[in-house]
């Protein structure tokens, strides 16, 4: 699996929940860990944190972290990530607005922050021109 695939994979993380989310969530991280541990590991402890959560639960979550204006980019900015691959300039431009919203999920605690730096790191790494993902 190529990079842009990657990516691709983790973006899908951040689309609002459905039934299977967290089973999706769990099949990322598996594929991810040889390619990127700290992918891997963010997403599972995305995973660990949300894990009680009933499905409507989760969505209440992720509805009520991406209302707030501050990460309303995130949400767009995530589905076209998930739809097409990224080039790598797509991919700098992508990094530079999700650390704006890293940065206040971060300041909230809230379990998103794993999942937005997953998608992070997967970008830097193929903003680097690093073709596919590594630990």
């Amino acid at each position: 699996m190529t990079a842009r695939d990657d990516i691709q994979r983790v973006a899908m993380a951040l689309t609002r929940p459905r039934a299977g989310h967290l089973d999706r969530l769990e099949r990322a991280r598996h594929a991810m860990a040889a390619k990127s541990g700290e992918v891997a590991r963010q997403l599972g402890v995305f995973v660990d944190r949300v894990e009680d959560l009933t499905i409507d639960e989760l969505r209440e979550l992720y509805d009520e972290t991406f209302r707030d204006t501050a990460l309303a980019d995130v949400q767009p900015l995530a589905a076209r990530l998930a739809r097409a691959p990224a080039t790598g300039a797509e991919a700098r431009t992508a990094v530079n607005a999700l650390a704006l919203a890293l940065d206040r999920l971060e300041a909230n605690r809230n379990p998103f922050s794993h999942v937005v730096r997953a998608l992070c790191c997967a970008l830097l790494a193929h903003a680097s021109g690093a073709g596919t993902l590594r630990s």
